[in-house]
Order: C-alpha cells, then sequence, then structure tokens
C-alpha cells in the first residue's frame, strides 16, 4: 500500500471521533505476532489483519479499517473480510470473529450478507473524576518480576474470555513498550505473599482527559473480599492523580454483575462495540 495502515487509522480516527481499531490490532502491527498474523488490503482504502485466539489456530479475530472518504466503504469491508476467511481457511481455521468498534448500519449490513452473526458486545462506560468514593486497599507498582505472576491470575480470572484468558508473557511485554505505559499506574495487590489482583490502568495521549481502567482482575482465589469495586476506585483516583478528568472502562454486555458494580461506581455506557463471528466452511 502507498498509503500506511497508520495514516488509514487516522482517517477513519478523525472521522469516527475514536480510534476504530484495538491495542492489540496496534501492537501485532507493530511488533508482529509469534502466533501468526494474516492481511488483506485493498488499494489505498481498506486494510484488515487477523491473528489467531485462544490456544488453537482454530478460532482466529480480524480488525478491518476503511478511508471514509472511500465511495462504498461496504463493499471495501466485504472484500476485505472475503480475503481474510479465504487466507484463515489456509491457515486451517475454522472460525472468524470481526471486532467492529461502534459499529454502523454500514457494518451490520456487511455482517448480515457475509454470513457473520452477533457473538458478543462490549460496553465502554464512563464517569468523572474525582469519584468522591471511600475505598482501603493497599497496592504498590507493577515490577518486571511480576510479569509470569501476572500472566497465571489474569488466565484464572478470564478463563471465560479466550482473547483476555489467553494472554501470554509475550502480550504483556509489548504493551510494557509502548510508549503509554506507566508502571506506577500498573496497581499489584497481594495478600497471602500472593497476587491477588491488580488494576492496570492506562492514560489515552491522544485525549489527554481520558484514562482507561485497561485490565482489572481479582484471583478466583480472592473473590468475595470486595477486592474488585476497591482496586476499582483506587485506578480511578490513580488516573485523577495524574491530572486526568474522565475514567472509562469496557465491560462485556453479558457481565451483568460487573455493569451493575460500575453503574454503582457512577459509570455510564458511552459506546458499545460488537463481535460478529461466522464459521470458515472448508
Amino acid at each position: 500500500m502507498q498509503v500506511s495502515v497508520g495514516e488509514l487509522v487516522a482517517r477513519a480516527t478523525a472521522a469516527a471521533g475514536f480510534r476504530p481499531v484495538s491495542d492489540q490490532f496496534v501492537a501485532d502491527l507493530t511488533h508482529g505476532s509469534s502466533r501468526g498474523l494474516l492481511h488483506a488490503e485493498v488499494d489505498d482504502v481498506g486494510y484488515a489483519q487477523a491473528t489467531p485466539t485462544g490456544t488453537s489456530d482454530e478460532s482466529w479475530s480480524v480488525e478491518t479499517v476503511a478511508d471514509p472518504g472511500t465511495g462504498d466503504v461496504g463493499a471495501v469491508l466485504s472484500t476485505l473480510l472475503t480475503d481474510v476467511e479465504a487466507a484463515v481457511r489456509a491457515a486451517g481455521g475454522i472460525e472468524l470473529t470481526w471486532l467492529v468498534q461502534g459499529p454502523t448500519a454500514v457494518h451490520e449490513h456487511v455482517a448480515d450478507t457475509l454470513g457473520f452473526t452477533p457473538q458478543r458486545h462490549l460496553h465502554q462506560m464512563r464517569r468523572p473524576l474525582p469519584t468522591g468514593l471511600p475505598f482501603e486497599i493497599d497496592t504498590r507498582s507493577f515490577r518486571e518480576s511480576d510479569v509470569e505472576a501476572w500472566v497465571r491470575v489474569n488466565a484464572r480470572a478470564f478463563a471465560w474470555n479466550p482473547e483476555q484468558g489467553s494472554w501470554t508473557s509475550e502480550h504483556i511485554r509489548a504493551r510494557m513498550d509502548e510508549p503509554w505505559f506507566d508502571a506506577d499506574g500498573f496497581l499489584i495487590h497481594e495478600r497471602d505473599g500472593r497476587l491477588a489482583g491488580f488494576c492496570w490502568t492506562k492514560i489515552h495521549l491522544d485525549d489527554g482527559g481520558l484514562g482507561e481502567i485497561y485490565v482489572i482482575a481479582v484471583d478466583p482465589d480472592f473473590h468475595g473480599l470486595g477486592l474488585g469495586r476497591a482496586l476499582t476506585l483506587a485506578g480511578l483516583q490513580s488516573l485523577c492523580d495524574r491530572g486526568i478528568a474522565t475514567g472509562m472502562l469496557f465491560v462485556d454486555s453479558a457481565n451483568t454483575g460487573a455493569i451493575a458494580l460500575y453503574t454503582k461506581l457512577g459509570f455510564s455506557i458511552h459506546r458499545t462495540d460488537s463481535l460478529f463471528t461466522k464459521p470458515v466452511l472448508r
């Protein structure tokens, strides 16, 4: 492509008001993926990138970006997805999931036409800072030596979520190389000499007033102690202390318990993203 993928993303971001691809997309584009990386292009107006999810190469995840100024965004997306599906089929994949941030009627039409069905929805929730809510929990900053323990706790906490639960030390180290990474905003809580929970925050460098609870989890052995609420508030306080005015997080729409907690903490839904899935026919 004569037009870089970064330029395509910038154009789509300017039109939508938010970056239409995930951090994983950017990390894989920058660093590559040890488990495989497929891509498709349409002239200088479209790009798609797919990687395996979970622990096998049977399931793949794809994200797309199209120049909003092109004549027929739907046709570009259809071509990208059709080409990626063919590449996934050749690689032995049997399922393809399309992640779309802020889907429009065009995305929904393309998904329906190509045989994708809605699988999951992710809510982006926001609230103003500071919270003014009390909490009490001891935390410390993340250290290099925490990587392997973090991977274990993350896998246990997100056993139900193949995208997040399958993170390896490679995934976290790729994030540690990103310009936004701040170990002091990566809060670790220990109990009985173990990593019991964490709240990893991120400040969006392209929006200095927005801070994200990037990943938050409690080891299942420590459920029922109120650590989720306390870690959420500790993370929000950390963002506020660094000058952030708005806190944000993502939560699966099916996770009603977490949504109820975040609503009680003053969050409301700002945007909903979708994951569409389809079997890859042999």
